[in-house]
């Protein structure tokens, strides 16, 4: 007989109501703790704007004050020397603050760079009013740029999609700059800031192509179900720098031989003009010609490399001297010297024999010439014209990116979207549609153009910098949304913990398979050192899916069994084996790995495998084995 015992109805109504107290205390507590994070994260965000926006008030007074300081260089015997050294000197520590205001404020550099140049206009008025020089340091940045713009084009994907390159760099890059031409000129009368058909032609082929060097950073951090995708992206931005190179100097070359065109339709049909054709033929053939004679110059000083198998500090000169003088022997003989680097960069393939002179590369590249020139370009603009044709400049960069952009990708890609046989899908040329970065060679071009001292281009300058501006602020921020909204990409990263506590254990570390041949090895030198736990860490990047992931898990489960089977053979102890899958970089998984646990006494990795150097393998405090 069951006894049912009644709660009385002040009990029930006292918890109930007590646990909706507690529930709704805890929903307090929970929201006041998140409101306290929130302007905690609101808090470091406003303070790094500050030091931002007082590094650039700094750098405007000091550069406001700039002529008590030069008349105190005035009294020196060597005033031109000294006046040079600082104004170099001021350019590297401009470079230097435009980097690390960049990493805090999440924006691509040259946005910065270009607001540092305006600040320090007074102090860099020594090179750009001379342009015999502001001209040499624009070539050798562009040459360098574009040699490493070659560099960075997987040239293996690059033959796979040859065709989808070439019709966007030449046939979209070409209905680019028409359209942009024709929309910048009317829109400059609605605005009532006409500008003349010299300028908008010139803005046309200067800003139609795409940059490499902004795309290649937002890019990397996402994982795409078609790697095709990605690579046409990349390659057509290091094409369409040349591409966009030698249409801007065929206009050039025509307004050097005085023509003067009244319609824009009249300036586009005279690049197939036979005038036109013979300088295009000269540019493209001895561009061609002597990038592949650079390109056998590298190939021969790898072999040696490969030979000896030893790297030295002398190197890095060869690696300059090989861009800079194919640049020369180009130019002198009537052909693109840009065309020449950008051959010689995609055709060398960089090994491990080149680490440290690959490294020395990428930082003369990234941390110096490339800020230097949009500073040098932020130094050209005069702030209340820049303010006057910000209407017309903003305008013009919008429908550039959300109108120009995708009907061009669209009209260029067509055919391969209907008549091929690995099509791209819809989502896919959105995708490609979406991508309109403006960079370094068009900031080259327009000082190059503005170096030039022709008449009639007045608010090309003005025009172009908010083009550039208006699509390095939107478009790197957009991109990663845009892929994931779309399903063509995913953001590689993997925020969970990798918790190896408890004794000492060694990791292999692997993007693929090829962890098995290296087992044999781990397992003895553990054995050796009498360490008995070991991780398999496994890194696929790019080629991540769980179906792969479960397929390579099960190969090193057998393996492991095969392993023990060893070890019991030669009376040795068993080998306690774990296995970790991760979804992002691997050498972004090995630093959370050195931060987060003690208790790793080794990691194996191949010699080929990791994008460290030796500086930053000493930074992570754990000792590397690099197996072959």
């Amino acid at each position: 007989m069951r006894i049912e015992q009644k709660m009385p109805l002040g009990v029930f109504l006292f918890c109930f109501f007590g646990r909706i107290l507690t529930i709704s205390h805890i929903c307090r507590i929970c929201s006041r703790q998140s409101y306290v994070f929130q302007k905690k994260f609101m808090k470091k965000r406003i303070i790094k704007y500050l030091i931002s926006a007082f590094l650039l008030f700094a750098v405007f007074a000091f550069s406001s004050h700039y002529g008590q300081l030069d008349s105190f260089f005035h009294k020196s015997d060597e005033y031109k020397i000294v006046s040079a050294y600082f104004v170099i000197a001021f350019l590297f520590v401009l470079s230097f603050i435009v980097f690390y205001v960049s990493h805090v404020i999440k924006l691509p550099s040259f946005v910065f760079a270009i607001f540092f140049g305006i600040a320090a206009h007074p102090i860099l008025t020594v090179i750009t009013h001379e342009k015999e020089i502001l001209g040499i340091i624009v070539g050798l940045g562009a040459t360098l740029i574009l040699f490493g713009g070659g560099l960075e084009t997987p040239f293996e994907n690059f033959k796979k999609i040859i065709w989808k390159i070439f019709s966007l760099s030449f046939v979209g890059l070409f209905l680019t700059a028409i359209l942009f031409s024709f929309s910048v000129y009317t829109f400059s009368f609605l605005f009532n800031l006409p500008l003349s058909i010299m300028t908008s032609v010139l803005l046309g082929a200067i800003l139609a192509s795409t940059d490499p060097a902004a795309i290649i950073p937002v890019l990397k951090n996402l994982r795409f179900k078609n790697r095709n995708t990605k690579d046409i992206v990349i390659s057509e931005s290091a094409v369409t720098d040349v591409t966009g190179t030698l249409l801007t100097i065929v206009f050039l070359s025509l307004i050097v031989s005085n023509a003067n065109f009244l319609k824009i339709s009249d300036w586009y049909l005279a690049v197939f003009s036979q005038q036109s054709g013979v300088v295009l033929f000269k540019q493209l053939f001895y561009g061609i010609f002597f990038g592949i004679v650079g390109y056998l110059f590298l190939e021969f000083f790898m072999k040696v490399k490969k030979r000896f198998e030893q790297e030295n500090e002398a190197d890095s000169a060869f690696f300059l001297f090989v861009p800079i003088g194919i640049f020369a022997l180009a130019v002198s003989f009537g052909g693109s010297g840009y065309l020449a680097a950008f051959i010689c960069g995609l055709l060398f393939n960089l090994t491990e024999h080149l680490y440290e002179t690959e490294r020395f590369f990428n930082n003369i590249i990234d941390g110096f010439l490339k800020p230097t020139i949009f500073i040098l370009l932020g130094s050209l603009i005069n702030v209340d014209s820049l303010l006057e044709y910000a209407p017309l400049g903003i305008f013009s960069a919008l429908v550039f990116m959300f109108i120009i952009r995708p009907l061009t990708v669209f009209i260029s890609l067509a055919p391969f979207r209907f008549f091929e046989k690995n099509k791209l899908s819809w989502r896919e040329l959105l995708f490609i549609s979406s991508v309109r970065e403006t960079g370094a060679i068009p900031a080259v071009l327009m000082m190059t153009v503005a170096s030039l001292g022709l008449s009639e281009i007045s608010g090309l300058v003005e025009v172009g910098m908010w083009v550039i501006l208006m699509t390095l602020i939107i478009e790197p921020l957009l991109t990663p949304h845009i892929a994931k909204f779309l399903k063509v990409a995913k953001p590689i990263i993997d925020n969970k913990k990798i918790n190896l506590n408890g004794s000492p254990t060694a990791v292999l570390v692997s993007r693929g398979k090829s962890f098995i041949e290296r087992l044999p090895f781990a397992t003895e030198w553990m054995s050796m050192h009498g360490i008995k736990k070991l991780y398999i860490l496994l890194c696929l990047e790019n080629k991540y899916s769980t179906a792969l992931s479960a397929e390579i898990e099960n190969l090193a489960k057998n393996e492991f069994q095969k392993m023990n089977v060893v070890q019991m053979e030669k009376d040795l102890p068993e080998i306690e084996f774990s296995f970790i899958s991760r979804k992002g970089f691997l050498h972004s998984n090995i630093e959370r790995i050195s931060k987060e646990n003690k208790n790793v006494s080794v990691i194996f990795v191949g010699k080929k495998m990791l994008d460290y150097r030796l500086n930053e393998i000493r930074n992570l405090a754990i000792p590397f084995y690099f197996l072959d």
